[in-house]
Parts: C-alpha cells; structure tokens; sequence
C-alpha cells in the first residue's frame, strides 16, 4: 500500500504546475492585448494561427512578408498573398478542444486541391487584421525563424534561461564569508560540510558541498554566504558555480541550437501556396441569394434562412457522405456505460485499498460510498441502455424535414422542422455527414431524453446524444449563434 507521506511530493508538483499554467495563460493573454498598440506603433507581430488541414487541427504561427503572409509550423509551411486572404469568402468557425481557443477560419486550396482553413485565434485576431492594413515590408530571418521554432523548445529554453540568470543573481548578491569547519555530515559519497560563522551580531550554520580530504574541525573554510531571503544558507566556493553555470548555461545553448535547427528545417522547404475556396451557391431554399450576408438576412429571419446562409458561407455541402459511419458492435454497451457515472466509486475504491495511515472507520466509510456509487451507476447504465437498445431495433415510427448544423468543434446537429419551426435535435455520429437538408425517418424514443437513429436516403444515420426538445429559448440561442456567424 501506498504510505500517505508518499502523496506529498506529487500534489506538490501538481500545484506547481497548475500555478505555472495560469501564469502562462496570464503572459499571453497580456500580449495579445498589448499586440494592437505594438502595431499601430509600426512594428511586426508574430501570430499564433489554428490551422486546419483536410480535417486535421494542427497550430502554426502567421508573419506578414512583404504582400505574403507567410504560416509555419510543425507540418505547416504555407503562403497566402494578402489579397487572397482577404477576399476568401467561404468561413467558419472553430474551437481547439485542447487549448480552449477559438478562431475565424478562411477557405483555401493548394494546386492539388488538398484543403486549409487558417484563422488567427480569436485574442489576436484585431492585430492580424491591424498588421494585413499596414505598409507591406519584408520579414527578418529572425522573426521567420523564431515563428518556425517549436514551442516546446522555445519554452524549455525560456525556463533554462530563467534558470541561469535565477541561480547567477542569487551568487552574485551574496558575499565570500570565512568560516569554521564544525563537521562532515552525510553518507559516504554524499558528504556535505557543516560550517559556522558570526555576522551582524548573530551566528550562522549551514551545510555545503564538500569534497575529500576534507577539511578539520575548527580549520577556516572560505564560502559564499547567500542574501535575503537565503540569508541562512550558503554555498561552497569550491565548484558549485562553475558547475552549476556550465549546466544550465550549457543547456540553455543546446535548446536554443536545437530551436535554431528545427526552425530552419522547417523555413528551407519551399512555402505551399494557396488560393482561396470558391463559395458554393445554396441550392436547398431558392429566395435565400447564393451568397447571403447580414444585410440580406436579419438576426430575426426564420431559422431555415440563417441556416442556409451560414451554410453557404461554411460550405456544409461540402464533404457530403452518403455512407454513415460504421459502429462496432459494442458501441451501443459501451453508450449505455458511459451514461453512468464510475469515477467517483473507483477513487474512493481506490483511497481505501491503496493508501495507508487512514483509520479503519474512514476506510470502512469509504468503501460503502464506492458501494453505493457503483450501485447508482450501473442503474443509470440499464436505464439507458433500455432506451438506447429501441434505436437500433425496430421499424421507422415518423418521418420529418431536417436540417443540419455544424458547430466550431465539427459536431454535426440534426434539427427536425415542422414548417419552419424545428421541433427536436440529435447529435449526429461523425466524422462525416449526410446533405445538410432532406427528409428523414426517426427510428427509436422521439421523446426527450431518448435515443433515436435517423433514416436517410435508405440508410440509417447514428447519433451520439440523447434527443432534446427545442423550445423558444433553445431556438433564440440558436438562431444569435448563427447571425453572430455572418458578421
């Protein structure tokens, strides 16, 4: 069993690297806000890119070259004329699950019709669209090549370099100190000098490296006692600094050569140019023009016009799949799993039969509850799959109008319409999607909370949620998110 003492040091580091994460979150976010003023000032700005690549999110850093702007990294090297950037058309938006960043995505095709989508992330979207206005003038090597490093290693540099210059200015304010040798403390290759000197009316000790033959008890050892607020240590003026400097300054070095390499690896490839997408013309509801805009439609025009006019300037025909994805046999089980909620059972399962030094009645205590939540769970998992197991058994019941909605993180939603008015909505399985506006057939429980799969053009259409009613205010969220969309 794991002795509690054992827990310390990995929370403590836990904590530690939350604490880092928001100072990193708070530095950014500070010179996202300061990048406007920087370029209005007239200078550069380096900005972090999502970048989309047939379906694959991947980040990258944008510059601004002469009347390019030019996007690297880790398998990204594109270029875009400023022109073409700024009459694509066809958008959308889009939400990096990891980092919880959002960005306006543009449409462009390189000459083998392989597809991108490229928006700056959403803090730094005012200085991009600054920087496309300014006079055009070429970019350093240096700027480039910062841009193609690898973050990671940048980072790792950063924290070297902090390192350095950290352990530098704690040497540097302290002052050489005589003081008496009192003893050898440590084990047999891990022995450290016990040491004591007098200063500003008050006696010192501390403990520092040392090496055979050492030196007596009661010999004067010369070392470097340290300032506020290290003021009770010191440090041995034997090798400590010498080693300690070539260490991290050598690491820091190594990182910056390895930064400087990676990043001219990925510049020395010839850029992949772009062009921007076309928009393709709505053919589904003949009043809605081709290419719709906030002009033409209103924030309060029926919800079938806003849908039409985000997707033709989304392009939701585009990737249109007449074959819905194929699920193994064991998805429905593990559907009906996942509605129940485990974790809270196995952690405290977990703390009662691995941690030590817990009294016997907390231990006892928390069984019970892994107990009791075990038990809630797997009622929840049985409820669910009775609901779950009608959707996939069964003939169809109704048949509806629907329309699809995709939203920044590529789920594609099904609305089910009487008229004009939409009734429910589904999830649907992805990663493909079938015409975003047809007719349908709902097989399964077309009640709230239920599961239902949908009849399109012959085949069955899995979901991935449980039905939700629209009402009014569903409706009206719906309805700001896709006008919010056009502007």
């Amino acid at each position: 069993m794991i002795p509690w003492s054992a827990l310390a040091f990995p929370v403590t580091m836990i904590v530690i690297c939350a604490a880092g994460g928001f100072a990193y979150a708070w530095l950014t976010g500070r010179m996202a806000d300061r990048s406007v003023g920087v370029v209005e000032r007239g200078k550069a700005v380096t900005v972090p890119m999502l970048v989309t690549i047939n379906g694959h999110q991947r980040r990258g850093r944008a510059v601004l070259d002469r009347e390019a702007v030019r996007v690297v990294g880790k398998g990204v090297n594109l270029l875009v004329r400023r022109r073409d950037y700024a009459s694509a058309q066809l958008r959308r938006g889009r939400l990096d699950s990891e980092l919880l960043e959002y960005a306006e995505q543009r449409a462009f095709s390189d000459a083998s019709g392989t597809r991108y989508l490229l928006g700056p992330v959403e803090e730094w979207d005012d200085a991009f669209t600054a920087s496309l206005q300014q006079t055009p003038r070429p970019a350093s090597r240096l700027r480039l090549l910062v841009a193609a490093a690898p973050r990671q290693v940048l980072a790792a540099l950063a924290l070297a370099l902090l390192a350095l210059v950290s352990f530098e200015g704690i040497w540097f304010s302290g002052h050489d100190v005589q003081a008496t040798m009192v003893r050898v403390v440590g084990d047999e290759g891990l022995e450290s000098c016990g040491v004591r000197w007098h200063e500003a009316g008050r006696d010192e000790y501390a403990e520092v490296d040392c090496y055979a033959p050492f030196p007596k008890p009661g010999d004067v050892v010369v070392i470097r006692a340290l300032a506020w607020p290290f003021d009770e240590s010191a440090m041995d003026h034997e090798d400590s600094w010498p080693i300690l400097t070539a260490l991290l300054g050598g690491g820091a070095g190594a990182l910056a050569v390895v930064a400087a390499a990676l990043g001219w690896s990925r510049l020395r490839r010839p850029p992949l140019t772009l062009s921007p997408v076309a928009t393709p013309a709505v053919t589904h509801v003949a009043a809605v023009p081709a290419t719709p805009s906030t002009v033409e439609v209103a924030r309060d025009a029926p919800l079938p016009t806003l849908l039409d006019a985000v997707g033709s300037r989304e392009g939701w025909d585009d990737g249109t799949d007449s074959q819905p994805p194929t699920q193994p046999w064991y998805a429905r089980y593990l559907l009906a799993l996942s509605a129940g909620r485990w974790w809270p059972g196995l952690v405290m399962a977990g703390v009662a039969l691995l941690v030590e030094e817990i009294p016997r009645a907390v231990r006892a205590a928390l069984l019970a509850g892994a107990a009791a939540a075990a038990l809630w769970a797997a009622f929840r998992a049985l409820t669910a799959w009775l609901a779950i197991r009608r959707a996939y058994t069964g003939p169809v019941t109704s048949e509806w109008e629907y329309r699809l909605v995709r939203d920044v993180e590529d789920e594609w939603f099904a609305l089910l319409f009487l008229g004009t008015t939409p009734q429910w909505l589904v999830v649907l399985d992805g990663p493909g999607h079938p015409v975003p506006v047809g007719r349908c057939g709902v097989r399964g429980d077309l009640q709230p909370g239920g599961a239902i799969q949908l009849h399109i053009q012959g085949r069955f259409w899995p979901t991935v949620s449980p039905v939700s009613a629209v009402d009014e205010e569903i409706a009206q969220d719906l309805r700001e998110d896709l006008f919010e969309r056009l502007r």
